[in-house]
């Protein structure tokens, strides 16, 4: 009788470790399956994005803030930059298509500057 005792306790401890080891499993499996959820979304996400061929174009995004950014967009062959706020969107400046850089063009306005700023110190 006190064998059959001690056996049925051993059952039980085997029992709860058991199920423990199965609680256990379980919380990895659902804490791995989130991510590869998240990882499908996105890739879903791109996948529509492609099939979408969109006619406007985010070439690049320069942050300000918390909630401001500035935003460099083409639409039609024609970049245009705006700004973006929570409130608004501003149109600031339109670039034609000509395919130059901005930084080319940078150095286009700083050699007018420098080209002007010398013939007004020789009127001076």
């Amino acid at each position: 009788m006190a064998f059959s005792s001690l056996y049925a306790a051993g059952m039980q401890e085997v029992s709860v470790a058991s199920s423990v080891w199965k609680i256990v499993i379980s919380l990895i499996v659902v804490i791995a399956f989130i991510p590869a959820c998240l990882w499908l979304m996105k890739r879903f996400q791109f996948a529509q994005m492609k099939l979408g061929q969109s006619e406007i174009k985010i070439v690049n995004v320069q942050s300000l803030g918390t909630k401001e950014k500035l935003m460099l967009v083409e639409v039609e062959g024609e970049r245009l930059l705006i700004g973006v706020t929570a409130q608004s969107i501003t149109h600031l400046k339109s670039f034609s298509p000509s395919g130059k850089s901005f930084a080319s063009i940078m150095e286009e306005v700083d050699r007018e500057h420098s080209t002007d700023d010398k013939s007004n110190g020789d009127r001076l």
